[in-house]
């Protein structure tokens, strides 16, 4: 059998080529981590299958970006259309969790004016939190000289089947264009 020069080439891209059905999700960056939500109990992220999500990272303790982004999250949130809100979830995870406690999440996210029915604000093991920082590169610094002021801000939005479909420039988030967007993702997958 010859081999062609554009067989030559296609073999060379093959390995980089995605096996379907094993694109990883943007969730899979938190495989293995133990999440608690605002009151508590037990996250997993697989109980949000068929919603898009929109995530964000905070400290409540910060006095700057986190509070000013989750504010206007909640104006997103109230800004989206009823059908629309249901079919997606907010989720800000604390990259404090030594501070950061169930019931700190729930006064944080309540003082903020979340609605938590579609709005979940998680914690975790420290050890779970810095290996998903460490993977989303959320720091420049080391896990020992992190600081509040110095994590990405970026806003990650994924669709229904987990894939990441966009990263937003947090600081400040523009909320017409988050309501707009997430109407038209939730528009062109409703079902015909």
């Amino acid at each position: 059998m010859m081999i062609t020069r554009r067989h030559w080439i296609a073999s060379l891209l093959l390995p980089a080529m995605p096996v379907p059905g094993k694109t990883p999700t943007f969730a899979s960056n938190f495989e293995g981590a133990m999440l608690q939500d605002q009151e508590g109990r037990p996250f997993r992220l697989a109980a949000l299958a068929g919603k898009s999500i929109l995530y964000n990272f905070v400290y409540t303790g910060c006095s700057t970006v986190c509070p000013m982004q989750t504010r206007v999250l909640a104006e997103v949130q109230q800004g989206l259309a009823a059908k629309v809100r249901d079919q997606v979830h907010f989720v800000s995870v604390s990259l404090d969790p030594r501070n950061d406690s169930p019931m700190v999440l729930k006064a944080f996210a309540l003082r903020m004016g979340a609605d938590l029915a579609h709005w979940s604000f998680v914690t975790g093991r420290p050890s779970d939190i810095e290996r998903v920082a460490d993977q989303l590169r959320l720091f420049k610094a080391t896990p020992e000289a992190r600081r509040p002021d110095d994590h990405a801000t970026s806003l990650w939005l994924a669709d229904r089947e987990g894939r990441l479909i966009q990263r937003y420039p947090g600081n400040p988030p523009d909320p017409a264009r988050l309501v707009s967007e997430l109407t038209q993702l939730q528009t062109l997958a409703l079902p015909r």
